[in-house]
This record gives C-alpha cells, structure tokens and sequence, in this order.
C-alpha cells in the first residue's frame, strides 16, 4: 500500500567543469517535457554525483512564479560545490544561493532563497538573451502528443523505467514508473509531473493503478509495455554512452 502522501510539482551554462572550476557544470538537457523538472533534476543529480561524488546534492521543491503572475510546484537540484550552496534548474542552469552548504540545512530557509534567487537569475537570463522565457503549458495534449513525452521521459529519468498503460473507459493514457531508491516509487505523466511517494508493495502494475487513482483517473485496467520500455531504456543508455563519452 501507499505509505505517504503522493508529491507532484506541478539552462544554458557550461556543459562539463573540472576540479576547481569557480562555477559548476550544468548538463543542459538535450531534450523536455511538460512538468518535466523533477525528471530533468533527478538526471542532473544522478550524472553530477557521479563525477562529483565528493559533493551533495538533492532535489528542492519550490514554489515558481508563472507569465500570469499565479505560482505552482518546481523541483531545482540542492547541491555543494566547493563548499558553498548552488541550485540548478531545468531551463536556466546553475546559479548560486551565495551562502555555504550545510550537511544538514534549513529548507525554508534555502527555500525561500532559493525562489528569490531563481527569479532574479531567470530574468538576467532573458534580459541578456542568454536563455529564452520558459514555455507555457498547453491547454491540450493530443494522444501522439502525450505519449511523445512519456516516452521522452522514459529516456531521461536515470532509473530502470516501464511505460504502463492506463485503461480509462475508451481511451488507453501512458505513463513512466520508475522506483528511484528504497521503497521510493515516481509516477510520470504529462498533466500531473512526476507524483512521488513511499511503497511497500512490490507490485508495479497495483502501484500504477493506486497512483492514477490519486491523480483523478478513472482506471480500469493497466498493463506494462514492455516492448516500448525496452526500446527507451535502449536509447537512454545510448544517450548516456554517447554523453560520458563527450
């Protein structure tokens, strides 16, 4: 059964940096989808780690204020380097919050930082024409559309990732499942982010349908598509081939 309360939220700079480098690197992401930030974070996080395993980093949910003025859910990476607090976000990259990373932090406190800081980085951004504004949603996905970004996903999220279909009355809706770490299982689909939380059940299909319930779908039926989750998992460990190549 689920354990917790299910979470959905709602960059331009350089590539790669060595030991030393006074800012850090930002990994712009060579693709997105819609309500994608928690996935591009987790990508982030996952490759930044990896090289950098010294450091610390973890995703921060914040609150992002929107072209009409109304503010909804966004995940930025949390993360040290060389000893000072920075952030990087999907689109605008890497800034810093100009204090020193704590082991163990006060969230709202960086938090709030965090959202300043963010706003006044993305506009300099735009200003400068160093990154564009951010796209607003679409009021409507069609069908080819939806399953473009599930399937996108699937080969940006750094985890073992099924694409499952939910069978809703007379139409079939795709979304990713991925389990991050522990218990942890993430749900992503285009209209809600990724929905994440603690599971005991070992059961993927059973968790799918339990999350999709939460979101507001009525489900009838689930089932895997594996042949598809093959072929994104094959291209995702091309693209991560090809990228720790570069």
């Amino acid at each position: 059964m689920l354990t917790a309360t299910l979470t959905a939220p709602a960059a331009r700079a350089t590539a790669s940096a060595p030991e030393g480098s006074v800012t850090p690197p930002s990994y712009p992401d060579s693709a997105h989808v819609l309500n994608g930030c928690r996935l591009s974070t987790l990508r982030f996080l996952a490759r930044f780690l990896s090289e950098f395993p010294h450091e610390h980093g973890e995703p921060l949910a914040i609150t992002m204020r929107n072209a009409d003025g109304s503010r909804s859910g966004h995940t930025l990476a949390l993360f040290s380097w060389q000893g000072q607090a920075w952030c990087r976000d999907e689109y605008y990259g890497v800034f810093t919050l100009d204090c020193p990373f704590e082991a163990q932090p006060n969230l709202n406190r960086l938090v709030a930082r965090a959202e300043k800081r963010l706003e006044k980085h993305a506009q300099m951004l735009i200003r400068t024409a160093q990154a564009t504004a951010r796209p607003e949603p679409p009021a409507h996905l069609s069908a080819e559309e939806n399953l473009r970004d599930v399937t996108t996903a699937a080969r940006i999220i750094p985890y073992a990732t099924t694409i499952f279909w939910l069978r809703c009355d007379n139409r079939e809706i795709p979304v990713a499942f991925f389990r991050p770490a522990g218990q942890e299982i993430a749900v992503y689909d285009p209209v809600h982010g990724t929905s994440s939380a603690e599971c005991s059940c070992r059961d993927d299909a059973k968790v799918v349908s339990a999350v999709a319930a939460q979101l507001g779908y009525r489900v009838n039926g689930v089932r895997p598509d594996l042949a598809l989750s093959q072929s994104t998992l094959l291209a995702a460990s091309d693209a991560t081939h090809v990228a720790a190549s570069q």
